[in-house]
Order: structure tokens, then sequence, then C-alpha cells
């Protein structure tokens, strides 16, 4: 079989072990839809453009959107490609692998790979999916923890506009403190906080470093720096 086969047949294998997804791209894409219609979950599959016989790559992401948060981006940040992206992880750094971990499908390694990727699909991906079945469940959890889903996630903005897109400003004041206070970059917040204050134009799709324009969504927002 040629590598896009195998891989195709790896994605579906995988997708035969999970319940409610629907299958989009030939396997590459899955999706769930939340009770609530309106979240939804993806797992998607990369893989390499340099596969070879004993080589065929296969890399597994998670994703949670919503289609109302995606409206609400585009009237905030006046980005007509926002997606309602909420939060986004490749697989291993959900993990204790802790890394961009890439699986090889090729030869005897197929079976094994599949297994431990679906594996660890049910232990630390859909634990973060189950949280997001409920708004109102997911924006306590954010409350408190940020998005240390477990102890080896690590610590993201990604989902700042869900707060304030769904939650009351007090709690998303909440989550971007206890973002600033466990990242490794609190000085370049701190200065660009005080760089928006003599800004008369803000460009919200621009970044000057990694999170910078979450950083300005706060500032707009009317979010303090406790």
């Amino acid at each position: 079989m040629d590598s896009k086969t195998i891989l195709l047949n790896a994605c579906n294998a995988v997708a035969n072990h999970l319940e409610g997804f629907e299958i989009f791209r030939k396997g590459q894409r899955l999706k769930k839809i939340a009770a609530d219609k309106d979240i939804f979950f993806e797992i998607t599959f990369e893989t390499s453009f340099i596969n070879h016989s004993s080589h065929i790559m296969i890399i597994p992401n998670i994703a949670v959107y919503s289609k109302r948060l995606k409206k609400w981006q585009i009237e905030h940040t006046k980005n007509e490609f926002s997606s309602g992206l909420i939060y986004g992880n490749h697989l291993g750094y959900l993990t204790p692998l802790q890394t961009w971990k890439r699986w090889n499908l090729a030869g005897l390694s197929f079976e094994n790979s599949v297994n431990e990727i679906t594996k660890n699909i049910q232990k630390y991906a859909l634990p973060v999916f189950d949280l997001f079945n409920s708004k109102e469940d997911a924006i306590e959890f954010l409350k408190h923890n940020g998005t240390q889903f477990n102890r080896y996630s690590g610590h993201s903005l990604s989902p700042l506009d869900f707060l304030l897109c769904f939650a009351d400003q007090d709690t998303s004041e909440i989550f971007f403190n206890n973002f600033i206070r466990n990242c490794g970059y609190k000085g370049k917040i701190l200065s660009l906080y005080d760089k928006l204050k003599t800004e008369n134009e803000i460009d919200l799709n621009h970044s000057e470093f990694v999170d910078a324009a979450k950083i300005k969504l706060a500032y707009v927002n009317g979010i303090s720096i406790q």
C-alpha cells in the first residue's frame, strides 16, 4: 500500500475506537458536536511530506471550537478569518510525552502506533472535550486552573476570547492574571500594556511576540493586570 492509504487506514482505525465522531477528509478530520450544538470538537491528523516505505508519520491534533465565538471574534477583532477556536494543541503536549509527537505507521509499527494514539486520545483529549460539553463547567475550570487540564498540559491564553464572550469580566480577569503569573515573559506583557495606554489605534491582528494579540484583546476589553 502507498503511504497515503496507510495513513488513512490509521486515521479510520483510531476513529473506530471513538464514539460520536463524524468522519471527514476520508478520516483525517474527526468532528463531534457538543450537547449545546454550539461547541464542537475536532481531532485532525497531519503527516509528513517526506514519507517513505519505512517512515510514515502521523501527528494528531485536538481542538475545541464555538460557532458563536467565531461571530464574536469577527465582530471584535475585525478578522474575517477568525475560526472560533477556544483551545487547540498537539496531542503529545497533553500527555507525559511532552513533545510534538509523531508516530510511525510503517510496517510492524502500525498497530502499536494506532493503539498508543487511541489510548492517549481517550485518556488525555476526551476529558478536555467532556469539560467543554458544559460552558459553565468549562468557565469555572478555566477560572481556577487555566488550561492545565491535567498535570502535563501547560498554560495557554487561547481561551481568553471564549471567556470574554461567555463569562463575566471578573472571571476573564482572574484567568488572565493567573496566566501572567505562570508565564515566562511577564515583563513583555507589562511593557506592552504600558505602551497600549499611549496608542491611538490598536491592531488586534498583529503580534509583536507570542500572544501579543491576546494581550491587546484583554486590554481593549478592560481587563486589568493585578
